[in-house]
């Protein structure tokens, strides 16, 4: 596929980013090709445990979306988020131990 037809599969630019130009920053853009996630990323906060906040919201708001879009129960939604996580977050733990970052 090319970038600009993945362009076009792109979300837009949230609304509500009324803080100084300076102080917003794009800190992910994350991809599924059919088996797992593509991602960029930007470390660009000064403390990394932001990103345990960043994540916790991302959950939330993916759990309402499923509510809404999908026709899930919310509640039920965000513990299979939170049960995968800890599944996935585990293999990852395990695989930290052995394997550099890719």
């Amino acid at each position: 596929m090319d970038a600009a037809a993945l362009e076009q599969r792109s979300l837009p630019i949230p609304e509500g980013l009324n803080a100084p130009e300076d102080q917003v920053i794009e800190l992910a853009r994350v991809w599924w090709n059919g088996t797992g996630p593509i991602m960029n990323i930007r470390p660009a906060l000064a403390e990394p445990g932001n990103i345990g906040v960043v994540l916790a919201e991302l959950a939330w708001h993916y759990s309402h979306a499923y509510a809404e879009h999908h026709g899930f129960d919310q509640a039920a939604a965000f513990k299979s988020i939170c049960d995968s996580w800890d599944k996935a977050h585990a293999q990852a733990s395990a695989t930290a131990k052995t394997e550099p970052a890719q």
